[in-house]
């Protein structure tokens, strides 16, 4: 029963404290992030200027159920125009994809039609900043733990130097480039192809290809 009854009281003092406001909560996300080792220069570029995104919520809450057929979402994301332009792709990036196989042992069509689904070929990436974006779901409480974790990660790919925080753009819930990696999955499967230091999956196609097809090689694709 004491412990119990302590328990209740802890419980009602921690929600009874004042929630921070925004600028106060990134003060802890830039203490803890250099704990972490990410570095102060870092830390100032990619945090200085970090806004709260309303919109950003108001898309967290209004995601609507997954209720469509699975014909109807055929005939709405697998169009034939958007297979044609598949098709052109398989062949334009046929070199590189035969290179991405052989290391990875994942089929073109299917690295090619995951690019395609994701972000029509990268013509759709998502024009969120990825840090504000995820610096808001973070605050708001409803899966903070969650969105702070990828948070972390996201400043952990800055410091990377991979990519710069201007550049760093995704989705609202902070799927980022053209095989919408969340921080986490970047950090586990984005891959440098080209061999320059940096995992871009932003604007470099062959990291592009040999991301997705690692994070399905990586899956236990067979």
């Amino acid at each position: 029963g004491a412990l119990l009854l302590a328990g209740a009281a802890a419980f009602a003092q921690d929600a009874a404290m004042p929630r921070p406001d925004f600028a106060g909560f990134l003060a802890g996300v830039r203490d803890e992030a250099a704990a972490k080792g990410i570095r102060a220069e870092t830390l100032e570029a990619a945090l200085t200027g970090i806004e709260h995104i309303d919109k950003v919520i108001e898309l967290d809450r209004r995601q609507p159920e997954f209720t469509m057929t699975f014909k109807g979402y055929m005939d709405r994301v697998v169009s034939p125009a958007k297979i044609e332009k598949g098709r052109r792709m398989l062949a334009e990036n046929k070199a590189v994809l035969a290179r991405i196989e052989q290391y990875y042992r994942v089929q073109p069509k299917y690295v090619v039609a995951l690019w395609g689904i994701e972000t029509d070929f990268g013509r759709v990436t998502g024009g969120y900043p990825v840090v504000s974006a995820l610096a808001t779901l973070a605050y708001d409480g409803r899966r903070s733990t969650y969105f702070r974790g990828e948070l972390m990660n996201a400043l952990q790919i800055l410091d990377e130097g991979h990519i710069s925080p201007s550049a760093m753009l995704g989705s609202w819930a902070g799927a980022m480039g053209q095989c919408q990696f969340m921080p986490s999955s970047f950090l586990k499967f984005a891959a440098d192809w080209d061999g320059d230091g940096r995992r871009d999956i932003w604007t470099t196609r062959a990291d592009v290809l040999a991301s997705a097809a690692n994070y399905l090689s990586s899956s236990g694709w067979k």
